[in-house]
């Protein structure tokens, strides 16, 4: 095993719509440069998109910033912002519309959290003196029985 440093990302960001798609790039690649299976990085890309947008609408503009860790217990994910409020999750709204939907309407959403649960090990909160960071463990799969730690 590589040292610890080869085995943690993070990124800083601003809390804006563009950081989502931008955090989903960089959780793949580094998913893939450490040598996780495809369905470990696709699971991966979809917690970071979830938790990275919930803190973009959490505190807009903000600071914002995304962490993975690999170690023994699994992918570690985790977003940071400067907002105290923890998430909630929320119903989402399966009903059927009663007429055409334009293409303006707003997203019912609701299912963040619920994807966040179904896909991690463990996830959770942690208050932070500036803020909170939302995490989920992972399994990780490796493509092969060599773990992949970069260089």
């Amino acid at each position: 095993m590589t040292a610890a440093g080869s085995r943690v990302m993070r990124r800083g960001f601003l809390a804006v719509p563009e950081v989502v798609q931008q955090g989903r790039l960089i959780a793949e690649s580094q998913a893939l440069q450490w040598g996780l299976t495809e369905e470990t990085v696709q699971n991966a890309v979809l917690v970071v998109s979830e938790l990275l947008t919930n803190a973009v609408q959490a505190t807009c503009g903000q600071p914002v910033s995304l962490r993975m860790v690999l170690s023994d217990a699994g992918l570690r994910v985790e977003v940071w912002d400067v907002s105290p409020v923890r998430p909630e999750a929320s119903t989402p709204d399966l009903s059927m519309p009663g007429g055409p939907v334009p293409d303006d309407a707003p997203d019912p959403g609701g299912w963040g959290l619920g994807i966040v649960e179904f896909l991690s090990v463990e996830r959770g909160v942690r208050a932070e003196f500036d803020g909170k960071t939302v995490w989920a463990l992972l399994k990780a799969d490796y493509r092969s029985s060599e773990h992949f730690f970069g260089a």
